[in-house]
């Protein structure tokens, strides 16, 4: 029997008919292809900027407002109180050998006219300033919208804690020394004995203040910090004890106590130039003061009128 010879190009034709066929009939896949999501970013904010570059001295720092900003809202800050945000810029630096903290939430206000004092909302400033730091940043208010930066002021100080306010206005009059320290040069000298051993006392210099150590002065009055040399020239150690023993200041004839000091408890025998300091708290603007020095063995003080 013969066998009938097979057709292979008819074979192949039909295997890629049928193939063909698979692949038109075969359905779509229902994996989504890949998209980008488009996000559109956030619309830019117009921001308005006042430069002011002014400073004053608030519990030993000195705080520099390098401007003022408007915006609707900061990219930065997302708390929003408010239909618009004054932002200041500043400067914050510590030039005493103290460390000192601030709590801006509770002494930073902004003054708008014919407005409460406002708070802040958010504040990227440092909170503690080590001796000789400097740093920059912060403070956020919420605000109307369409305010003029030029009409406000800040004020800076606690009215919880009965401190003196101080207040920085963003144009017009402002005297930068108004808050700064006061140096009087004295040329006072005391002699003063303890069982029966004199000391000199030189009063070289008081510094009138509204800030102490890191500490803000109570309002209506002032620090004066009494600067003293002491010598001792005999031939023994003398000890008459710390400043709040025997040093005061006298107001309308009432001894006023200080609240520091860093003279010592005794001198040693021949030692010249010992200084230290006796501080006070009273009235501000006073003129002149009398010291007063407590006799330790008898009743009784001597007292010394000096002109600041």
């Amino acid at each position: 029997m013969t066998k009938k010879p097979v057709n292979i190009s008819t074979a192949v034709e039909a295997k890629q008919k049928t193939s063909g066929q698979k692949i038109a009939n075969k359905p779509e896949s229902t994996v989504p292809k890949r998209l980008w999501r488009w996000r559109p970013s956030a619309p830019q904010q117009r921001i308005t900027t006042l430069n002011i570059h002014r400073t004053l001295i608030y519990s030993d720092l000195t705080i520099t407002v390098v401007n003022a900003q408007y915006a609707a809202s900061f990219s930065d800050d997302e708390i929003q109180a408010g239909p618009a945000l004054a932002r200041l810029n500043m400067q914050v630096s510590n030039k005493t050998a103290d460390a000192i903290s601030v709590a801006y939430y509770e002494i930073a206000r902004l003054l708008i006219p014919k407005q409460a004092p406002i708070a802040p909302t958010n504040v990227q400033l440092a909170t503690t300033y080590s001796p000789g730091a400097n740093a920059t940043g912060w403070i956020d208010f919420p605000i109307v919208r369409d305010l003029q930066l030029s009409t406000l002021k800040l004020q800076l100080g606690s009215t919880a804690l009965d401190e003196t306010l101080v207040l920085l206005p963003f144009s017009g009059s402002f005297n930068p020394r108004l808050y700064a320290d006061h140096i009087s040069h004295q040329s006072l000298t005391i002699s003063y004995s303890f069982r029966g051993y004199a000391l000199t006392y030189h009063l070289n210099s008081i510094d009138i203040r509204y800030s102490y150590k890191g500490t803000q002065v109570k309002a209506g009055q002032q620090f004066y910090i009494l600067n003293f040399s002491v010598d001792n020239p005999n031939g023994v150690d003398v000890s008459p004890g710390l400043g709040f023993d025997y040093i005061r200041l006298v107001i309308n004839g009432s001894n006023l106590p200080p609240i520091d000091n860093t003279l010592p408890y005794g001198f040693k025998a021949g030692s010249y130039g010992i200084g230290g300091r006796v501080v006070y708290m009273a009235q501000a603007g006073m003129k002149s003061l009398t010291i007063g020095f407590l006799l330790q063995l008898v009743q009784g003080q001597d007292n010394y009128p000096v002109n600041v």
